[in-house]
């Protein structure tokens, strides 16, 4: 299966819901796209995307995550924005946002608030999961079960789980 046609249905599910049923955006000036020195992480194949799309307003580099399938090391890759885009190509990790996925210690799916989102975005400082949209809720897991469903995927994914639980801890409630 082509990996890019499946992160292109995924993106799919995001295109006419967001986190809330408003502009979110209005709350903080758009932080979560301001282009500066950020980025948002591509999921395993999801760069696939950008090399068929070849967007201007991206360009993606390598992040210092990196995790191993199969023996073989593998680099986890950023995209890098210049503060605006299509929409409709923008990578998973900013559709779903502030959202995020993660495997806890029994290698279960959780959908969760990204501690990394709190200093920026006030719904990942003000809200908790259930004040998000349902829908959107529901997308997020339906898109990463269905990730799950591949071997490499779960690797990152407990490697960016790790990564994850290094934010969280400075986050609790």
């Amino acid at each position: 299966m082509n990996t890019a046609y499946i992160y292109l249905q995924l993106y799919r599910l995001f295109d006419d819901i967001t986190p809330i049923p408003a502009d979110c955006g209005q709350l903080c000036g758009k932080c979560c796209c301001k282009g500066d020195d950020s980025g948002m992480f591509l999921f395993p194949g999801e760069s696939s995307v950008y090399k068929l799309l070849n967007p201007e307003w991206i360009r993606i580099e390598n992040s210092d995550l990196t995790y191993v399938h199969n023996g073989k090391k593998y680099n986890t890759e950023i995209a890098m924005c210049s503060g605006s885009c299509d929409r409709y190509q923008r990578p998973l990790a900013c559709r779903i946002f502030p959202l995020t996925p993660y495997l806890n210690k029994d290698n279960k799916l959780e959908i969760i608030i990204d501690p990394r989102a709190k200093g920026i975005c006030p719904l990942a400082k003000h809200f908790f999961l259930d004040d998000f949209d349902s829908k959107f809720i529901r997308n997020v897991e339906r898109s990463f079960n269905l990730l799950l469903k591949n071997k490499h995927f779960v690797d990152f994914m407990r490697v960016y789980s790790d990564y994850i639980d290094d934010f969280r801890r400075f986050f609790t409630i």
